[in-house]
């Protein structure tokens, strides 16, 4: 028999074991769904519907709540209620919610116990996006969360994280004794599962903390380098979010030997570290600025300075947002730390006589991507502080900066690994920046013609500095060119990644 046709047998990964932990995984499917209904489905979408129609009753507009709404009630329900409230939206998105996440958890389970290799694929991304949807809570402040579900999304999350590294240990068996590995290939596997779930441990945390940091992060739920001067909570808990569900995917794939998940995790470490730093020490500068005048207005009896600085300092919800943003720091240095060796390692450029046109070449693409990002944020900043009068970060800007800074880092070092795919996701990058920065010239222009119209006599030498770096960053994108134009990069970059 084939491999491609022992793949998709039946009966070609059926163990004894399999039995069991199939029927395992329909018993924890169907108790999460029972505890979830009565936790989370009941007071996010049953219970508004009842407390909006006692709203209606109070007000006294009378009201009463159907399955079907006006559909199927009688002719006195409709009579004597100005307002029917139907639950059948309601329910069908409940129904498709536990389709999703619990029907298909017993349909894989039933496909995992007949032997089938996709459900285990399948598993896997399932108990994932599960323990993502649990921990989402401590990053992204949705509204109507209650501590109840908080305290049942973490404990979903870290048995869901428990499946799915079992899971992954299951995959890993089967694939090596499908690769015929030796001891020492089935040793470094071991090795990188370990790596891969403390590097995922470490992020999680991280990001985790960097949620509950939010309000140390800045002076407001804002974004002046994106121009996003409304409330930004929920787009400030989608990076992190999303950081980590990439690194979950980056810690799966890592076992079997995914390199390009170290250069994620040092790349998205360090920018989220750096970020942080500059976080605390713009916030131990605010305090100093703020702290003694806000001290001598509660002595004097100020209430609104009384309830900032509290009885004994500081108020309490201040230090905790502060401790976690410590916390966070201290998260992102050790993931960069515990894989900055091996990478480092791998982006030292080895240049030889035969190879030296297409190592300078990539040196150059590489080296641009670096110079795009430092002369857009340098230009961004110049820009910000024209607009507005200073340079008022947001809690949105530290996200911007870490995931922007975290893109073009993992583009230098995975293109200085000898990644490909590195070739068209600096493209990607490139038209991205190249047509915000074109944009943001046009602005600055118009803006200093504005204040030479104010300002008689003025030139406005910073407006003309901001738009030469947005130009500066613009022509830097173009290093990209030497890394598709050079054929010799391509062979180059192979035998530096497989060297």
């Amino acid at each position: 028999m084939s491999a491609a046709v022992a793949v998709n047998d039946s009966s070609s990964g059926k163990t004894p074991i399999n039995k069991v932990i199939s029927l395992g995984l329909m018993i924890f499917g169907l108790i999460e769904a029972v505890v979830a209904y009565f936790l989370v489905i009941n007071p996010l979408f049953i219970k508004p519907v009842y407390d909006q129609a006692d709203a209606y009753n109070a007000s006294g507009v009378t009201c009463i709540v159907k399955f079907f709404g006006k559909t199927f009630a009688s002719a006195d329900e409709v009579a004597n209620n100005q307002v029917i409230l139907s639950l059948v939206s309601t329910v069908i998105n409940i129904v498709l919610i536990y389709l999703i996440f619990t029907g298909a958890l017993i349909l894989l389970a039933f496909f995992f116990n007949k032997g089938y290799a996709f459900a285990q694929t399948y598993l896997i991304g399932i108990f994932g996006a599960k323990a993502l949807i649990g921990i989402s809570p401590l990053m992204v402040p949705f509204t109507n969360v209650r501590n109840s579900m908080r305290i049942f999304g973490i404990a979903d999350a870290v048995i869901c994280i428990a499946l799915c590294a079992y899971i992954v240990y299951v995959n890993s068996v089967e694939y090596a004794d499908d690769m015929l590995m030796n001891n020492d290939d089935i040793a470094a596997m071991k090795k990188r599962g370990i790596q891969s779930g403390i590097m995922f441990a470490l992020l999680t945390l991280s990001m985790i903390f960097e949620g509950q940091a939010m309000g140390a992060l800045g002076g407001g739920n804002w974004s002046i380098a994106l121009g996003w001067l409304e409330q930004t909570q929920v787009q400030q808990g989608l990076v992190p979010m999303l950081l980590v569900a990439v690194g979950l995917i980056a810690a799966v794939t890592h076992v079997r030997g995914g390199e390009w998940s170290n250069f994620f995790f040092f790349s998205f470490g360090l920018s989220a570290a750096v970020s942080n730093i500059i976080g605390i020490i713009n916030r131990i500068m605010w305090i100093a600025k703020t702290y003694n005048p806000m001290k001598s207005l509660a002595n004097s009896g100020d209430e609104d300075a009384i309830a900032w600085i509290g009885t004994n300092g500081l108020n309490t919800r201040w230090w905790t947002r502060t401790i976690f943003l410590i916390l966070a720091l201290v998260g992102t240095l050790a993931l960069t730390a515990f894989v900055a060796k091996g990478v480092v390692k791998r982006i030292i450029p080895k240049i030889t006589p035969d190879d030296k046109k297409a190592a300078i070449s990539l040196l150059i693409s590489a080296g641009s991507v670096l110079l795009c990002f430092i002369l857009t944020i340098v230009a961004v900043t110049m820009w910000d502080r024209l607009l507005y009068g200073g340079v008022n970060l947001g809690a949105m800007d530290y996200m911007y900066y870490t995931l922007y800074g975290g893109i073009t880092l993992f583009l230098f070092t995975s293109m200085m690994g000898g990644f490909g795919f590195t070739k068209f996701g600096s493209l990607a990058l490139f038209v991205i920046v190249f047509a915000m920065d074109f944009e943001c010239i046009f602005e600055v222009f118009n803006a200093r013609n504005n204040f030479i119209a104010l300002n008689e006599g003025m030139v406005g030498y910073n407006y003309i500095i901001a738009a030469v770096i947005f130009i500066l960053a613009l022509v830097s994108c173009f290093g990209i060119i030497p890394l598709f134009a050079v054929k010799d990069v391509e062979s180059y970059m192979y035998n530096k990644r497989f060297e």
